[in-house]
């Protein structure tokens, strides 16, 4: 009886679940059995806001740990490698060169690293 419900429960998630997708926009398309079928239309969902912040934050928390890490000589001989490199390496080069965000986020850590 407790797999009855189970399957039971799934089912109504599924059903629950496929009538949400619908309700934002579907196509009705005839199938090969003769039967009407709605299908939801599908969206892509670019990168919000919200996750772009995060991202940029993300680098900016990458790039001051390295440079506290590594120290400001180290950081600017391998940034100064990179610049002498490919075309990709110097674009490389050019984000993760110093700047201020980086330069704040690289005090902040250094107490933590010594």
């Amino acid at each position: 009886m407790d797999s009855a419900i189970h399957d039971f429960d799934k089912r109504q998630r599924a059903v629950t679940a496929k009538h949400r997708k619908l309700a934002q926009g579907y196509t009705t398309k005839l199938n090969r059995n003769g039967t009407i079928e709605h299908k939801p239309i599908r969206r892509v969902r670019f990168l919000s806001m919200k996750g772009l912040l995060l991202a940029v934050a993300g680098v900016f928390a990458f790039k001051g740990y390295l440079l506290a890490s590594l120290g400001t000589e180290g950081y600017a001989a391998r940034i100064g490698h990179l610049s002498d490199g490919t075309a990709i390496e110097r674009i490389g080069a050019w984000l993760m060169g110093a700047d201020p965000a980086t330069l704040w986020v690289a005090l902040q850590l250094q107490p933590y690293l010594s």
